[in-house]
């Protein structure tokens, strides 16, 4: 997300901002060489880790086809508040599946407690309906993300639209079966 356009600045000023002896980044590879080249440029060390995932990642070569199908776990990701409440009437109407909600522009103490809501068994909320929010910061037991649109709003102009990055779409689908997740694969 570093790299992003319309958010790596955001990113930049926090990680150029941060007074700490010792900074962890963890994203995919493809941020490295930003990252690093940060780095350099303000006379820091730069030290690479590496990890596998640990469980499985599938991507579906079935689409859902109607909110009807959903199961329980599932995380329909959309990139508008107004798509977010739609698919969130939809499943409730069309299944016996209660959904939480999360977006960025939710208080975080709001959004902890849908998260809170969705990751334990006996509330009753076992759908998450959520924006791009998900993919950074939450642990939540997710077994599939799924997409309700690969397009999003660009720059708060809803006239312009622009594909989410690929390196985006793997963050919020890397949500999916991680390991302290009850489902063995995302």
């Amino acid at each position: 997300m570093i790299g992003n356009p319309h958010r790596g600045h955001s990113w930049t000023r926090a990680l150029l901002g941060v007074q700490a002896r010792e900074v962890h980044v963890c994203g995919s590879l493809e941020a490295m060489e930003l990252v690093k080249s940060l780095a350099e440029k303000m006379g820091d060390d730069f030290e690479l880790h590496t990890y596998e995932r640990m469980t499985e990642l599938v991507v579906s070569d079935q689409p859902l086809a109607d909110y009807k199908n959903v199961r329980k776990g599932d995380c329909i990701v959309a990139f508008s508040r107004q798509d977010i409440f739609r698919i969130r009437e939809s499943i409730e109407r069309l299944t016996p599946f209660k959904c939480c909600v999360v977006y960025g522009q939710l208080p975080p103490e709001t959004r902890s407690k849908q998260a809170h809501l969705f990751n334990n068994d006996d509330t009753g909320y076992d759908v998450l309906v959520a924006s791009d929010a998900i993919g950074m910061g939450l642990n939540l037991n997710i077994r599939r993300v799924i997409f309700h649109r690969t397009q999003k709003i660009q720059d708060g102009n809803s006239l312009k639209k622009g594909k989410v990055d690929v390196s985006m779409m793997k963050q919020i689908a890397g949500r999916a079966g991680r390991k302290s997740s009850q489902y063995a694969f995302g």
